[in-house]
């Protein structure tokens, strides 16, 4: 047995079934290995993307999913995508090839010291130089990629060692449990719960990572405690639920900036600080703040918990409810206020309004079906106006906020739920950044809509330029023709000038389960409301 055939041994173990990713000389024995094995690897167009697909899927399915590039400009091709899952606190294991010996002393070309590149963009980064030590190595990386806070971990696979013969079996995972808060503890939480007049649930990513989605619906239905959902977190009270003021907004434009000012207890729940800055919530009159989560808190000025309770949310949120105390709910004046807000249309004038185009994609799309948002002016809009109804129904990144990310983001959310409907919103410059996926989706019969908001230019950008200089430079751009280009990948392109056109477009693709592209005319000319 060759060691690249133990490192798919010891892959299989951990239960990985895809890599996404390019292959190259230097993983040759490798790829040679992944043959005979049952992971299917699946070939992108860009590193970068299979970092992507691979981040997000991690993210959709709470387990480490992997992607795999060759050394040098491979590697370098990767971080963004590594880095995005760093901050989204997602599993992603990262392979990489690496030149032997003979070829790293001195250095030659294509060779970097990866393990120092990716040192500040993953949690660890493990070189496999010795055979058989590749058991307990990849059952440690497995370990720290889900331990939380989860991220991703670097593996670095040496042309020369891969080839030597190896030894061994996967490494027996050893399944620990977290320790439970004391009664006391549990207690406390409970008095500053019922003493509190006005509580206010932000509630982040942490919960869904804990699988504690189910007893936050009932924490806050048997306590009718009104929750807010960040960027990370959307949908997990869905947005018909009385308690629910759907997702976090734009800073100070944010949807229940009320609520932030009138809450007088405020519980942060699964609540990663990278999630929602406290400038934006820790606002109004002077409040109480509690941390629950399965991590600490982390440092950052406005997030100072006066309790903070670390424990498994599953049992720490079921034993709150259990205490529940019966008291109104306060927050129904400034729900209906978000929900006229959200339901309200606008007039389309000069193409359609961002805001109409997120009310048809809600009209079209089942509660259950998927929105993936690419970077951009439109990811504000959708954050702002998109009722989400089921857990992560509309997937939004606040980490490293990395355009392109929308089309292999859509890959891996029908990798993810292949009997569900997705839609891949997208400016006119991410689209362009990962269009060549489109290829990949094609070839590996994955269908979705990628809608396209276009206007020709970085509008968000454009609008900060302005309002911070009173000009612009450098953010406008000629598109290419969307639906010739779609076509040329093998799937459907439309041009759409209205609403009425982009419904029946949009149903029509979802009822037919094909690959499409839709260049919607925008208007963004609302745009400057969205930074108040």
């Amino acid at each position: 047995m060759r060691a690249s055939d133990l490192v798919v041994k010891c892959l299989e173990a951990e239960g990985l079934d895809r890599i996404f990713g390019i292959p190259g000389e230097e993983n040759i024995a490798f790829m040679d290995s992944l043959v005979d094995s049952d992971v299917q690897f699946i070939l992108t167009r860009h590193e970068q993307s299979a970092a992507f697909i691979a981040g997000t899927l991690a993210r959709l399915t709470r387990r480490p999913q992997a992607c795999l590039s060759t050394l040098g400009p491979g590697a370098t091709n990767l971080t963004t995508g590594i880095a995005t899952s760093l901050l989204s606190y997602t599993p992603l294991i990262a392979l990489t090839g690496q030149a032997g010996a003979d070829r790293t002393n001195p250095p030659q070309k294509q060779v970097l010291d990866i393990q120092r590149l990716f040192g500040p963009v993953t949690k660890a980064s493990i070189g496999l130089h010795t055979p058989n030590r590749i058991p307990i190595q990849i059952r440690r990386a497995f370990d720290l990629a889900m331990e939380e806070r989860p991220g991703p971990v670097h593996l670095e696979l040496p042309e020369d060692v891969m080839k030597m013969p190896a030894e061994g079996e996967p490494h027996p995972r050893c399944v620990t449990e977290m320790s439970r808060p004391d009664s006391r503890s549990m207690a406390q939480i409970a008095e500053m719960m019922m003493e509190s007049q006005r509580p206010l649930i932000i509630a982040g990513n942490g919960v869904m990572r804990a699988g504690a989605v189910r007893q936050l619906r009932d924490l806050c239905r048997r306590w009718n405690i009104p929750v807010i959902h960040t960027w990370f977190a959307t949908g997990m009270v869905p947005y018909d639920n009385p308690c629910s003021l759907n997702t976090t907004g734009v800073r100070a434009s944010d949807n229940a900036r009320a609520a932030y000012q009138m809450a007088d207890l405020i519980m942060l729940i699964g609540f990663d600080v990278i999630e929602f800055q406290p400038q934006y919530w820790n606002i109004g009159d002077k409040k109480e703040l509690l941390y629950i989560g399965e991590s600490p808190a982390g440092h950052a000025e406005g997030l100072e918990p006066d309790v903070q309770v670390i424990g498994p949310l599953r049992h720490v949120l079921q034993s709150l409810t259990d205490q529940a105390h019966i008291r109104p709910l306060w927050s129904e004046e400034i729900r209906n206020s978000i929900h006229q807000m959200i339901e309200t249309p606008v007039q389309d004038v000069d193409g359609v309004k961002p805001q109409n185009a997120v009310r048809i994609l809600r009209k079209v799309l089942s509660k259950n079906d998927i929105v993936v948002s690419d970077v951009g002016a439109h990811l504000l809009w959708l954050a702002k106006y998109y009722p989400v109804q089921v857990e992560n129904g509309l997937v939004l990144d606040n980490g490293l906020i990395s355009m392109g990310i929308g089309i292999p983001g859509a890959i891996a959310a029908k990798l993810a739920y292949p009997d569900r409907n997705v839609v891949a919103v997208c400016g006119d410059g991410g689209f362009m950044m990962t269009m060549a996926e489109l290829a990949t989706a094609k070839e590996n019969n994955v269908p979705f809509v990628v809608l396209i908001f276009d206007d020709q230019g970085y509008g968000l950008i454009k609008l900060k330029m302005e309002k911070a200089c009173g000009r612009s430079s450098s953010c406008t751009f000629n598109n290419p023709d969307f639906v010739k280009l779609a076509e040329a990948f093998g799937a459907e392109g439309y041009r759409v000038e209205d609403g009425k056109h982009l419904e029946k477009i949009l149903r029509d693709c979802l009822r037919r389960n094909v690959l499409a592209v839709i260049d919607l005319r925008i208007d963004y000319s609302e745009n400057k409301y969205l930074l108040k």
